[in-house]
């Protein structure tokens, strides 16, 4: 049994590398959008009904939206305070897991699942690039924990809770935060043949909770959209996704979460395949029919909604991270399970998982060394001997917690520490979105109108300008420039378009300093990490600002 003196400094290394993520700016697409959402909801008080630069929004439910207009009213509007609840609820989601694994399992597995959650990269993303799934996830193994209290004790408040927690779930991501606790309690009790527990009508009664808790979200949706935004929530917006109702389609192939799972549940990604395998077989084993004592929440949960969501016509990565704390609880039970009856498979496994330690190690090493310079020596030389202190624990240590679970955890916040504090900050500052955000709100140019030109809207012009900044096109800027002179953001084809037109830029130039590097930077390739290569696939940005036309002097457009 590890000490709790262990435990902690465990814990600790892991918030390191979390705080580090807290604290970056915030990325492209989804994480700007909701923060800009949040931002919205909370300056025009509209809190029933969405919008997205004051354009009427349904694509997801507003739990996520709700908490971070929430967190800037408590703590002002703020990179760290959009984060707060994701980081809160990651809290929960591990504790939820050690909470359900330990009605289960030994206090080892509990304690090894929730670290093991901790430490997945998944976890680390979701607390750096801030989504709905994020909630959706602790809503999701809340909700587990409580109905497996209920099956366990009968008593009504686990009841209560755990519809709640749907409720909240469904919030958070719609019919997915129904579909996942359904699966994993409908797979427990069938393969126990509880004929009783599944037919029995109470279960009806945690329908009017779940809707009482979505009744402030119906309500606005009804408001706003009429009965087709109802039937987009309960259906098309998930359900449609596999029937092909939804406009939603990236042709993604039938095995992209198997390859997503790879890298995102690393560095137990190995060994939690093998132990999905053998959760498998253990079920095939008993014929479907687990004995008293054992739960099928995991490995039912897991599988059934793993080929439910393998089967949407859209998907992204972080989709199947919702799945992660059952994964987790497999992981942990399989581990120990190898440690006491399976000695030999154990040794193999331990020194496959140092392999993984020393590649990751290798993997962050290089990134911090070569992708930008200069180098932080600093976080390279902390992050150096963390890595390097895990490999050495990896080959001496003399259990499966030394030797596995120690130098994961260790590994990862190694990883993240060096990512959270010094890559991703680096990396940020090709999104020029931010920064031209930034500028427009200090003197002078926040005395001017700013749009921004023939190009996509960018949703951290929105919040980080603090405002809803609009469109410019072609056809409509003779009219504007007739009324005031104007400052817009465009690209380098934008640019030129206004130069061969024969606007006027005032000062003959653009502004000085103001020409930025731009590079999306959730789509990172191998030509943008390697610095030789970076400037192919980097682009110009600009701001203009463009003389108003006075009709005394005509000779300002062509």
């Amino acid at each position: 049994m590890p000490s709790k003196k262990i435990y902690f400094l465990l814990y600790a290394a892991l918030f390191i590398a979390y705080i580090g993520g807290l604290f970056l700016q915030i990325m492209e697409v989804d994480a700007a959008q909701y923060a800009a959402m949040g931002m919205e909801m909370l300056k025009n008080k509209s809190y029933l009904k969405l919008f997205d630069g004051g354009v009427p929004y349904l694509d997801k439910p507003p739990l996520h939206v709700w908490l971070a207009a929430l967190s800037f009213k408590i703590f002002g509007i703020s990179d760290f305070a959009y984060r707060i609840p994701s980081f809160l609820a990651s809290i929960l989601a591990v504790y939820s897991t050690y909470r359900f694994a330990r009605q289960w399992y030994s206090s080892n597995v509990a304690n090894w699942s929730a670290l093991i959650l901790a430490a997945c990269q998944a976890f680390f993303l979701f607390n750096q690039d801030v989504k709905t799934d994020n909630v959706l996830t602790s809503m999701v193994i809340f909700s587990i924990w409580q109905l497996s209290t209920f099956i366990k004790t009968s008593k009504p408040l686990p009841f209560i809770l755990g519809f709640m927690g749907i409720g909240m779930a469904m919030l958070a991501k719609g019919p997915l935060g129904f579909m996942v606790p359904a699966a994993a309690l409908g797979s427990h009790l069938l393969l126990q043949r509880d004929w009783k527990r599944i037919f029995n009508f109470r279960w009806l009664l945690g329908i009017p909770i779940i809707l009482i808790v979505l009744s402030p979200f119906l309500v606005g949706l009804y408001q706003q959209w009429g009965t087709y935004g109802l039937r987009f929530f309960f259906w098309t917006q998930s359900f449609g996704r596999i029937t092909g109702e939804s406009q939603w389609n990236n042709h993604t192939d039938p095995f992209y979460f198997v390859h997503t799972f790879l890298w995102a549940f690393l560095p137990w990604t190995f060994v939690a395949v093998a132990a999905i395998y053998h959760s498998g077989k253990e079920v095939i084993k008993s014929k479907f029919r687990l004995a008293n004592g054992v739960e099928g929440f995991t490995i039912g949960g897991f599988v059934v909604m793993f080929l439910a969501l393998s089967l949407s016509k859209y998907k992204l990565p972080h989709y199947i991270f919702v799945l992660f704390p059952l994964a987790a609880i497999m992981t942990a039970r399989w581990i120990i399970e190898l440690w006491e009856h399976k000695k030999l498979t154990f040794k193999w496994l331990s020194r496959f998982q140092t392999g993984i330690y020393c590649l990751l190690t290798a993997g962050i090493m290089t990134i911090l060394w070569l992708v930008f310079q200069p180098v932080n020596m600093l976080i390279f030389t902390i992050v150096t001997i963390t890595a390097m202190v895990a490999i050495i624990v990896s080959i001496r240590g003399t259990n499966a917690f030394v030797k596995i679970i120690v130098p994961g955890v260790l590994i990862m916040a190694a990883v993240n520490t060096g990512l959270n504090f010094d890559f991703y900050k680096r990396l940020l500052e090709y999104q020029s979105s931010n920064k031209v955000g930034q500028i427009i709100t200090s003197p002078p140019y926040d005395k001017i109108h700013f749009y921004y030109y023939c190009v996509h809207g960018c949703h951290s012009l929105n919040y980080y300008s603090r405002q809803i900044v609009g469109p410019m096109y072609p056809n409509t800027l003779d009219d504007t420039l007739s009324k005031y002179d104007i400052i817009v953001y465009a690209d380098d084809a934008g640019r030129r378009q206004i130069i061969n037109n024969y606007y006027k830029i005032v000062n003959g130039n653009e502004y000085e300093n103001i020409m930025l590097k731009d590079y999306a930077v959730q789509a990172l390739n191998f030509k943008f990490l390697n610095p030789k290569t970076r400037p192919d696939v980097v682009h110009k940005m600009y701001l203009l600002h463009l003389a108003k036309i006075e009709d005394c002097h005509p000779e300002l457009k062509k």
